[in-house]
């Protein structure tokens, strides 16, 4: 019995369209997933504070704090005791081995830590003053041991001149504040990522014959894209910074970088699931349903040549 000559013309535009637009479709969902994917990353990354506060102590190096702090505390000195500004700072450059000078700077770099990654509303003033008053009875040791007739009160006075710090206004901006805008920016790119990913998902499997083989291919297709990312961003941690600590900003960014990876490999881990899941189902229903195939127009029911209509 032969099909009309109309349907089958109507089958063979159907089966065009269907491969003309396929792969397009395809490219959104690739480029929605990528998209999604990053987008929980980065927003996992914005809300670990674990790992923000790590990647500022490293990017915030000790030894750029100290010597900033060092050069303003050398200038109080000078200005207080009469001193040149050589002088303090020699002074300041043998106190900087000393229990009490490493245990203030410590403390230092801790409280300006605190303060960049505070939420807006925070504390986000450092009181140098407060955390090298401990300097002063060795500062004064030092000073009498070179020959210079200092009291304490006037070192004490040269420290407490050391206004703080406020990591709030002006060019500086605390990683707090960054952090939250970068938050509310993913959230929103997450949103639009899954839309596009849902029509894209449903287009695809609405322009396909075999649906369910569609859904496991997008399905796998999503745990292959999480699984390589996953290697990706562990691969780029490591190459901003092979050595582990070749330089501040790149020991920061390779925290940042291999963090949070069990965002890609949960995404991965369920799309793997239902891939799987769905590669089950329709093998044990193969085993068990004959293969139905449909013969072209135009051919007898006994021909011995036949094919099947397949999906793009």
């Amino acid at each position: 019995m032969n099909h009309h000559p109309i349907t089958t013309s109507r089958i063979g535009r159907t089966l065009a369209v269907r491969r003309a637009t396929l792969p397009w479709i395809l490219w959104v969902f690739g480029l929605s997933t990528t998209l999604l994917l990053v987008g929980l990353w980065g927003r996992a990354v914005t809300v670990d504070h674990d790992t923000i506060t790590r990647s500022t102590e490293a990017a915030l190096s000790a030894d750029m704090v100290t010597d900033r702090v060092y050069d303003f505390l050398g200038d109080g000195l000078a200005g207080a005791t009469g001193i040149s500004k050589a002088e303090a700072d020699g002074v300041l450059s043998e106190i900087r081995s000393h229990p009490e000078a490493t245990a203030a700077m410590d403390t230092l770099v801790n409280d300006f830590v605190t303060a960049v990654v505070a939420e807006p509303g925070g504390d986000t003033t450092v009181d140098i003053a407060a955390a090298l008053s401990p300097l002063v009875p060795g500062v004064v040791d030092e000073l009498e041991r070179r020959g210079v007739d200092v009291e304490a009160e006037e070192v004490e006075a040269a420290v407490e001149s050391l206004d703080p710090v406020a990591l709030e206004g002006g060019e500086t901006i605390p990683v707090g504040a960054v952090t939250e805008q970068a938050r509310a920016v993913l959230t929103r790119g997450v949103v639009v990522a899954a839309l596009m990913l849902f029509i894209a998902g449903a287009l695809a499997v609405a322009v396909s014959e075999e649906r369910w083989g569609m859904v496991r291919s997008l399905a796998t297709r999503i745990a292959f894209s999480a699984l390589s990312f996953a290697a990706l961003f562990r691969i780029g941690g490591w190459a901003l910074d092979p050595d582990g600590g070749r330089s501040p900003l790149r020991r920061s960014g390779s925290i940042l970088v291999a963090s949070n990876l069990n965002v890609f490999l949960v995404a991965g881990g369920v799309a793997a699931v239902v891939a799987a899941t769905i590669w089950l189902v329709r093998r044990t229903r193969r085993g068990s349903v004959p293969v139905q195939r449909e013969p072209i127009a135009g051919r007898r029911d006994d021909d011995t040549t036949t094919r099947e209509l397949v999906s793009v």
